[in-house]
């Protein structure tokens, strides 16, 4: 063995429970962006994904954070999952591919998260469909095209 070959490499991850403390920064994070949201209206989202958490920085975010009203489910390449946690404001998004594994998470601050929004083209289907069926509905015809 020569050259990167001779690096030793180990992976460590903590026990179920273990933290590193993480949780309170991201939650002070949480509060400037929130802060942020409701003075300037801009939103602000925080990768879960590339930081180092371990076990227990995710339960005790996730238990600080609690859970709210709305639990929204998105099939699309995958399944992505918006929670609204029990702070208005504050929303736990997970992208999962095809295969169900989880390609990213967030945190996302903002009063709707962006992919609940309907797109502008979106919409304009919509419309169009819509006027389709009144159309129909005044003909006398079938709205479940």
């Amino acid at each position: 063995m020569n050259g990167l070959d001779a690096i030793g490499i180990r992976i460590e991850t903590g026990a179920p429970g273990e933290d590193s403390g993480y949780a309170l920064a991201i939650l002070r994070e949480i509060e400037s962006l929130l802060g942020e949201l409701i003075t300037s209206g801009r939103a602000g989202r925080i990768d879960l994904r590339s930081l180092p958490l371990l076990p227990g920085d995710e339960a005790r975010l996730a238990a600080a954070l609690g859970e709210g009203e709305v639990d929204a489910d998105i099939q699309a390449m995958g399944t992505t999952r918006v929670r609204e946690t029990a702070v208005p404001g504050v929303w736990w998004v997970t992208h999962a591919n095809a295969d169900g594994q989880t390609v990213a998470e967030l945190i996302e601050i903002a009063l709707v998260p962006e992919i609940l929004k309907t797109h502008p083209e979106d919409a304009r289907a919509g419309l169009n469909t819509l006027q389709e069926r009144i159309a129909d509905l005044i003909r006398g015809g079938d709205t479940n095209g």
